[in-house]
């Protein structure tokens, strides 16, 4: 009897050991797990934001050949995963803003619906500053955007015409809340049409001259510039 109690005491003593063994390592792979989630998705917001500064910079010093299209999304093809895009314009912005807040939302119906409630009291803020109705804010908004679009097309590129331009980066979101979710990181600054262009300022002296304006041209050049990130709290955005 002492024998069987002793050998069932130490079969009782290894299936302790062994669940604590199991706990701890089950304990150490979900750190490793979540120290390695943690670190890619740092990784991903800090190239999110040197795309965007990239890409805002090329359009300050008017280092692209062709002027960007606003809203056209645009795969980086050295980070398969990320894309980006220019938007160009107030309205056009505040839109981009608004849009990045309602995905932050998630599958969240509640909280899209706090969030579509707080813009539209934001637009009525706004419309009746303007003397607008909510109605009438829409669709002055949209014929802005549409001015915006007609403007950079028609005048020639100036350095002292300004346009509040931001570049939204877009990105995998490691804990989606629906397949395909993206974060998004936002950067705006005011550029001059001349940067925003690509042209140097004597192609703009002479597109001027051709369309008959005056004061086109010289340097180019940015208001400050200001930062917003979507998709992650921590970041100072939405998700």
């Amino acid at each position: 009897m002492a024998a069987g109690a002793q050998r069932g005491f130490t079969l009782v003593e290894a299936l302790v050991a062994l669940a604590i063994v199991s706990t701890i390592v089950i304990s150490y792979i979900g750190i490793r797990t979540t120290a390695l989630i943690d670190a890619t998705q740092a990784r991903n917001w800090r190239l999110a934001r040197e795309i965007a500064e990239e890409k805002m910079s090329e359009l300050r010093a008017g280092a692209r050949d062709v002027p960007p299209t606003s809203g056209e999304m645009v795969p980086l093809e050295k980070f398969p995963e990320f894309a980006y895009k220019v938007v160009i314009g107030e309205a056009a912005v505040n839109e981009l803003e608004s849009s990045l807040a309602s995905a932050a939302a998630g599958g969240d119906e509640a909280a899209a619906e706090r969030n579509e409630w707080q813009q539209s009291r934001e637009n009525y803020r706004r419309a009746q500053q303007s003397g607008l109705s909510a109605a009438e804010f829409d669709e002055q908004r949209l014929m802005q955007e549409q001015e915006t679009a007609l403007r950079l097309q028609e005048e020639a590129p100036s350095a002292t015409k300004f346009e509040v331009v931001a570049v939204a980066v877009y990105f995998p979101m490691l804990d989606p809340d629906f397949e395909g979710q993206k974060d998004a990181l936002v950067i705006k600054a005011r550029l001059s049409t001349l940067a925003i262009s690509g042209k140097t300022p004597e192609q703009a002296e002479r597109e001027a001259a051709a369309r008959g304006d005056g004061g086109a041209g010289g340097a180019g050049g940015a208001g400050g510039v200001g930062g917003a990130g979507g998709g992650n709290p921590s970041n100072g955005g939405a998700r």
